[in-house]
């Protein structure tokens, strides 16, 4: 009991005998705890986050009859059920299209069904004119690509008379807005699925569907649907899903690096100040050699002041490191950082680690000191 009370006396008489050089070190252990913890929190949401941001540029996935099937069409549940393999915390949207052409007053155009109610998830980016009816239910709206509208006078309010000239269906829509999205979709006239559906006489039937799912493992995802559905195939977008995953391994080599180098400043600035002390107690360390103090009680004495930093670092860090996840959450998302309790002990860990590795060359040097030479002022 003696000699736990006597220990823990040094203990904190060293703390307060050396205020200043303790806190640089503590100092240090913060900033790159704080650091280190507000980094790793950004990256465990980095996936999340990015994802939806990659999600304002359109769908990542879809979903087409393969290549072996003799249809060009499928049944609109299909999609359905495959956008419930996915976490329906990931799938941001889906859409189910039917394509064909149509005469209008002697014109041929290209006619898409979908869901009105999914355009602002699917194709976040497309410029929108007027209104959309996005129950699907509804019948009888339409809206049209810029160029059509801008050739052909169709402008909001003009009734389009839409004929199949396969089936012979005629179809009655009303233009209620007008789409910009710089693509094909210019050149063509939009209308809800189930007017499409009646009009191509393909009821409860699509061409392709659209998916703007998140996270990870979307290859992977999809190839095990492919298997699953052999009749299918869905398939990553890779102008989208390729530039996801190009843009989060260039963050996450990013975030690896600048880790590195606040470990390794850390671990400068403490073991340059565990040296310093070790310097300035020389004679301290020699009289308690000659007192009868072992190597090894001295050198767990000065891994417990080390272990106290890393610990009371860590502490303070990990508040500071919070904060600055949030800095960086909405500067760059607008959106707030998840705290992950992962960040505790692994950044625990790697202060400790640090401040043990800081200490190996100090202790060489508290191991080496003999006592009859310091002692005599050699």
């Amino acid at each position: 009991m003696r000699k736990s009370r006597m220990f823990y006396r040094m203990l904190v008489s060293s703390f307060q005998l050396r205020k200043s050089r303790m806190l640089i070190a503590l100092l240090a252990i913060i900033v790159g705890t704080a650091v280190i913890s507000g980094l790793l929190s950004v990256y465990y949401d980095i996936n999340v986050k990015m994802g939806m941001e990659f999600r304002s540029y359109g769908a990542n996935l879809i979903l087409t009859p393969s290549s072996d099937s003799q249809q060009n069409v499928f049944p609109e549940s299909t999609a359905q059920e495959i956008a419930g393999v996915f976490p329906q915390q990931n799938v941001v949207g889906y859409t189910s299209n039917l394509y064909g052409l149509v005469k209008i007053n002697s014109r041929r155009l290209v006619v898409v069904g979908t869901w009105f109610d999914q355009i602002s998830k699917i194709t976040p980016y497309w410029e929108l004119t007027g209104t959309l009816d996005t129950d699907r239910k509804a019948s009888g709206t339409a809206f049209v690509g810029k160029t059509v509208s801008d050739k052909l006078g169709y402008k909001i309010g003009t009734v389009l008379p839409l004929k199949d000239e396969v089936t012979g269906n005629e179809q009655k829509v009303t233009v209620t807005g007008i789409i910009s999205s710089g693509g094909t979709e210019d050149n063509q006239i939009f209308i809800n699925l189930s007017d499409a559906q009646k009009l191509f006489h393909q009821e409860g039937l699509a061409n392709a569907a659209y998916f703007s799912v998140t996270g990870e493992g979307i290859d992977a995802a999809a190839s095990t649907i492919n298997v699953k559905y052999p009749q299918m195939e869905l398939s990553p977008i890779k102008q989208i899903s390729g530039s996801e995953a190009v843009m989060l391994k260039k963050i996450s080599s990013l975030v690896y690096i600048v880790v590195v180098i606040i470990l390794l400043s850390t671990l400068l600035c403490v073991a340059t100040t565990m040296m310093t002390m070790v310097m300035e107690r020389k004679q301290e360390i020699a009289l308690k050699k000659v007192l009868g103090a072992q190597n090894k009680a001295l050198s767990l004495e000065f891994l417990s002041e080390a272990g106290v930093l890393a610990l009371a670092g860590t502490l303070a860090g990990l508040f500071f490191g919070y904060f600055l996840a949030q800095v960086i959450g909405q500067s760059v998302f607008q959106s707030a950082i998840s705290f992950r309790w992962a960040v505790i002990p692994l950044v625990t860990v790697t202060a400790l680690l640090v401040a043990g590795l800081a200490s190996l060359i100090p202790l060489r040097s508290v191991i080496g000191i003999e006592p009859a030479v310091v002692l005599k002022g050699e």
